[in-house]
């Protein structure tokens, strides 16, 4: 009951699920944002408006995705790619603000599985003192995925330039059951040391980008795993399925930007077949 509970409070993650992870070349791209606490399915959808910016990146380009819509809970990108390889899709959110208490933004903290940040910065003295005058949390979500066309150069490592950023150090597109996965946080642009991440997998099916109740149920094998010094952590991927891996990063806001704290979402969605 009490995991239902937090479930229910938690903020949601951003997601990008492409529609087929593999595509004859001359085919077209199909991705879904999918916004829940319960990958990979949707309880809302985010409209183009908040899109600061939507592209695919190939190993030596990048294009600008510019069909987007909604389709009932879920964000709609499409795009034609003039070449095969590996397509990499990223997309940033805009951020948005919030005003609340310190009591209340320590709440925020222990709610979203941050209470090593809370931790940290109580010891630092930033955090605010409960009774202080009220803060502004600003926060904002970034999404990748991988997409094969045909066969062709591999891009699963390309920088997107998000404030936030998985950068995979071996291809999530040749992952098999029982394969690991290495990757890199980027904050700022610099390695995120000792930082939590979560990852997590469904059956590979339609009916997964709705069913919620099968997405519970899988959200309970989910892993939690930390980066190391460098930045670097490692997942081991078992069962095969539909993957995700996420992270929140909270940090104190540059000086006069109009903001207490930042808040940074990301995440990232590949596919590992069964052996």
């Amino acid at each position: 009951m009490a995991l239902t509970s937090v479930n229910a409070l938690r903020a949601h993650d951003f997601w990008l699920v492409p529609d087929a992870f593999s595509l004859v070349p001359g085919g077209r791209i199909g991705v879904r944002g999918q916004t829940s606490s319960l990958f990979p399915t949707s309880l809302s959808a985010v409209t183009p408006d908040r899109i600061v910016n939507a592209s695919v990146l190939t190993a030596s380009a990048v294009h600008r995705i510019t069909a987007l819509s909604t389709d009932g809970a879920s964000l709609r990108l499409a795009h034609t790619p003039a070449v095969g390889g590996q397509h990499m899709v990223a997309v940033q959110l805009a951020p948005r603000t919030v005003r609340e208490s310190p009591a209340s933004f320590r709440r925020y903290l222990d709610l979203e599985g941050a209470p090593e940040a809370r931790e940290r910065y109580e010891r630092d003295g930033l955090l605010p003192v409960v009774g202080g005058d009220s803060l502004t949390r600003r926060y904002a979500k970034y999404a990748k995925t991988l997409v094969e066309v045909g066969r062709g150069a591999r891009a699963f490592d390309r920088v997107a330039g998000h404030p936030l950023e998985f950068i995979p150090l071996s291809d999530p597109s040749a992952l098999r059951a029982g394969d690991t996965l290495r990757l890199r946080l980027l904050l700022l642009g610099k390695p995120a040391a000792f930082a939590r991440l979560h990852a997590g997998s469904v059956p590979e099916r339609p009916s997964s980008r709705v069913d919620t109740s099968a997405a519970r149920r899988a959200s309970i094998r989910d892993v939690a795993v930390s980066t190391d010094s460098a930045g670097v952590a490692t997942v081991v991927i078992t069962p095969p399925g539909l993957w995700n891996v996420r992270t929140l990063q909270i940090v104190p806001a540059p000086p006069r930007s109009g903001a207490d704290w930042d808040v940074h979402w990301a995440t990232l969605v590949f596919r590992s077949a069964p052996r």
